[in-house]
């Protein structure tokens, strides 16, 4: 009898996943990224800012109701962080402000697995979307910019990861809110998320610190059923 119970329930698990929806499509938008420290560090470190850049990616969405679908991504998005070197020069008895500007950025192929819950009836629907995500470091650059009255740009170099110990793997999590709207088999789809990465990315040295990534995205995008 038991086995019975496994066996129906089984087959209906399989004919539920084969009548799901599944779509594809790709998306596309700008990452706003920061890191986050401790507050053990104090004013001990630069005031680190957010930087922007633009992001895209594959999208698969798998509907198993109207209103719960499961959707995994293949991104390649940027992130990293600002920070400004300031002081001020007595030029002719003019007190003009110098400085320096670096933007550290980190290129990432990142897979979020993210559960999605949708509101409403009819063609428009809301959703909240969450869960984790998993990425791999490819590269590292830091931008260089001078300030002198105007801004010069000062080149850029590249990091490398394996020498300054970067940890290449990151887990994180996201969580955000979107409207999809349906014409036939095609979804129109827009959100925002904030997301937090799980991993210590390296050691600031002397004060045996770790920062770790944050950041909010905007996103919008096109899936066509399958």
């Amino acid at each position: 009898m038991r086995k019975a119970v496994v066996l129906i329930v089984a087959v209906m698990s399989f004919c539920q996943i084969s009548l799901a929806q599944l779509s594809v499509g790709v998306k596309g938008g700008v990452n706003f990224a920061n890191v986050y420290t401790t507050e053990a560090l104090g004013n001990l470190t630069p005031d680190f800012k957010y930087i922007d850049e633009f992001h895209f990616g594959v999208v698969g969405e798998l509907g198993l109701t109207n209103h719960f679908a499961l959707q995994s991504e293949l991104n390649l998005i940027k992130k990293g962080l600002q920070f400004d070197e300031d002081f001020n020069a007595d030029v002719f008895n003019m007190n003009l402000p110098l400085g320096v500007t670096t933007e550290a950025r980190f290129t990432y192929i990142e897979v979020p697995v993210l559960a999605k819950l949708k509101f409403g009836e009819g063609p428009l629907q809301a959703y909240a979307i969450a869960g984790p995500t998993f990425g791999y470091t490819v590269s590292g650059r830091l931008d260089n910019k001078g300030k002198a009255l105007l801004e010069i740009d000062l080149g850029s170099v590249d990091i490398d990861l394996d020498q300054i110990n970067y940890e290449r793997f990151e887990v994180g999590a996201q969580a955000g809110l979107g409207a999809v709207l349906k014409l036939g088999g095609t979804q129109l789809f827009a959100d925002a998320r904030y997301g937090l990465g799980f991993t210590e990315l390296y050691d600031i040295p002397v004060f045996e610190e770790k920062v770790k990534n944050k950041g909010i995205s905007l996103s919008a995008g096109i899936m066509f059923n399958l």
